[in-house]
């Protein structure tokens, strides 16, 4: 199939949603993916789940910071006014970790400012390679729909020969029921039809 091309904006433009959380594209494409489609929602996938991890990390690392400044006030006051010189390995302890996260945090932050961006290109690529798969499904499903209709045109074709060999077998039935009754009577047909039509 040709590559498929659209506008850049397009997932801004019509407010596509992330895919491979829509509902409706659940129900129709997660078992029907083609290895394509299937490659660029992992893709999709391993982007948001860094997202993720990414926003989980900020948040704990921000919490965490606001504890380590807490404790530097409190080890700062041990060190000053109460002239504890054993709690300085300590204080040294917190400022390096304090440090650690200083760094980190900006680090994660940049990523989180890309990653939106990377998503969204991505999810275009799901979305070309979605479009794909659906004129896969629609040309496959048109050609299953038109065997279909063939073989309810042969049933109905055989229905319609059943119905005129039933119709023709009844009126003959009648006929010959017609035939004996003029020939012997009500009677003797009563008796005759106990003997040889009472098993049918």
């Amino acid at each position: 199939m040709k590559e498929i091309k659209f506008e850049d904006n397009i997932i801004k433009k019509n407010r596509i949603p992330i895919l491979i959380y829509n509902p409706e594209w659940m129900q129709l494409f997660v078992n029907f993916n083609s290895k394509s489609l299937k490659k660029a929602v992992s893709s999709l996938e391993e982007l948001l789940s860094r997202e993720k991890a990414c926003e989980a990390e900020q948040k704990e690392l921000e919490r965490r910071k606001k504890t380590l400044m807490n404790k530097i006030l409190y080890i700062s006051k041990e060190i000053n006014e109460d002239n504890n010189l054993d709690a300085i390995p300590k204080m040294k302890e917190t400022q390096k970790e304090l440090l650690q996260i200083n760094e980190r945090i900006p680090v994660l932050v940049e990523e989180l400012e890309i990653l939106p961006a990377m998503i969204n290109q991505q999810n275009t690529v799901v979305l070309k390679e979605t479009i794909k798969r659906a004129y896969e499904l629609i040309r496959e499903n048109k050609d299953e729909a038109l065997k279909c209709q063939e073989e309810v045109n042969q049933i109905r074709q055989q229905l319609g020969e059943l119905i005129k060999r039933k119709v023709e077998t009844e009126e003959r039935v009648n006929k010959l029921y017609s035939f004996v009754h003029g020939m012997i009577g009500a009677d003797e047909m009563e008796k005759l039809d106990d003997k040889y039509l009472k098993s049918t």
